[in-house]
């Protein structure tokens, strides 16, 4: 599960409790080993992801004698998998007709799977599923390929600006609405408590395609099959000069965080006072707490602002669920896929992970909307959520290579956006289609 991505909590090796927590359903049913326990008729398998807590256990546990209620005769079996073994054991899978039933599968991922065959096509069932209906539209979007549905929405997270009540309330500020009233925020917060008004980190790409998105641009775009690089079009660029600026221009971020991520620095600063607002999910509220507990009632959370109002659309990160695509058993692993992700049990596993469950009535309701932490995260995911370019290259272009967080680098080092952002571009090219 590539929850996040490689600067977030869920470092997932960011977001690190979410990606040991992560669930795979699966298993092949005919091939998963052992006999069938007496006094049942079948078997699925589930693999989920990570080494399988004590929670974890209870948790599936209660999910399984649900199930059973429905299904007495099916047994359910729960395998772990560690998360650096995910795409071997997928690919052996789909190599060999060996795979599970019912598969979580991150939803940075779930595209390439599809690509591969690996999912069944579950748009009937779906559309049939009376809790389905209220599923967000846009993750649900992300499990979609023309015009089929091969996967459902589990959970997720988003980023959003944590704050200081207590500063805001001392300067009489509000929560900013646009990009020029961060910015003010930020020279208040800095002129009045010596420390630098936000944190601007330039590995930060999930972060930082917030502000492109809000601004019109994006990453890239697939034209005539082929990815072509976009940074270097006039709105993406002009979102990056603008965060790479807070650095280099408006100076109300420290360059101390040039080439790290929010977790080399930010975090920690904010938790201890040094930095005004930092921007993070709501996954990190623990670690925040582990560093400076007492601080924890003084910090609120506010929507990443679009440019002239609004809220900037959100990268989110978590896992989905399908039906594998070789399972005998597709109508039982569907049903089981349904409790696992009907709406008590989504909300309930999310809330362990401080995740938020892919439901929108749910994040409508009072549970969260008057929650003064998840609130903010669950109206900014309720207000649009936007995901990466589908490619198996993204990885390397994400990771391996790290070409946006290398241009927004060296643009608040002094080097030309122009040529940054079109060198991106070429980058964009040649990985996105490998």
């Amino acid at each position: 599960m590539r929850v996040i991505d490689a600067s977030s909590t869920l470092r997932f090796a960011t977001g690190v409790t979410a990606a040991a927590l992560a669930l795979v359903l699966a298993a092949a049913c005919e091939s998963g080993g052992g006999t069938e326990p007496s006094g049942t008729a079948r078997r699925i398998v589930v693999w989920q992801m990570g080494e399988g807590s004590p929670e974890q256990t209870r948790f599936l546990d209660g999910v399984k004698a649900e199930f059973r209620r429905m299904h007495p005769q099916t047994d359910v079996r729960v395998e772990y998998v560690p998360w650096p073994q995910a795409t071997q054991k997928f690919q052996t899978a789909i190599a060999g007709g060996s795979g599970p039933d019912v598969t979580e599968v991150g939803n940075t991922d779930v595209r390439s799977w599809i690509q591969q065959g690996a999912f069944a096509d579950i748009g009937a069932k779906v559309s049939h599923w009376a809790e389905g209906h209220d599923l967000s539209q846009g993750a649900l979007a992300n499990d979609q390929v023309d015009g089929r549905t091969y996967a459902v929405p589990w959970y997720g997270g988003v980023r959003a600006v944590w704050y200081r009540k207590d500063w805001f309330r001392d300067l009489h500020l509000q929560p900013p609405a646009s990009w020029a009233q961060l910015v003010a925020v930020a020279r208040r917060i800095q002129k009045a408590k010596g420390v630098p008004g936000i944190a601007a980190p330039s590995d930060f790409t999930n972060g930082i395609l917030s502000f492109v998105w809000a601004n019109g641009g994006d990453v890239a775009a697939k034209q005539n099959g082929r990815w072509t690089g976009t940074l270097a079009g006039p709105q993406a660029r002009e979102a990056i000069e603008f965060y790479a600026g807070l650095v280099s221009k408006e100076k109300v971020a420290p360059d101390a965080y040039i080439g790290k991520n929010e977790l080399q620095g930010p975090q920690q600063d904010f938790a201890l006072g040094k930095v005004g607002m930092y921007m993070d999910g709501s996954w990190a509220l623990p670690q925040l707490e582990k560093i400076n507990k007492k601080g924890a009632p003084n910090w609120g959370v506010f929507p990443i602002p679009g440019r002239d109002g609004g809220l900037a659309p959100v990268f989110s990160g978590g896992s989905d669920l399908a039906v594998w695509n070789d399972s005998r058993h597709k109508d039982l692993a569907f049903d089981y896929l349904t409790v696992l992700d009907g709406k008590r049990n989504a909300q309930a596993f999310a809330t362990t992970l401080k995740f938020l469950p892919q439901f929108s009535d749910v994040l409508r309701s009072g549970t969260y909307q008057n929650d003064p932490i998840m609130g903010p995260f669950a109206r900014a995911a309720e207000a649009g959520v936007r995901f990466t370019p589908a490619s198996k290259g993204w990885a390397d272009y994400e990771g391996a290579k790290k070409v946006l967080p290398n241009a927004v680098k060296a643009i608040m080092q002094g080097a030309s956006a122009d040529q940054e952002l079109k060198k991106a571009d070429e980058q964009a090219g040649s990985l996105l289609n490998e």
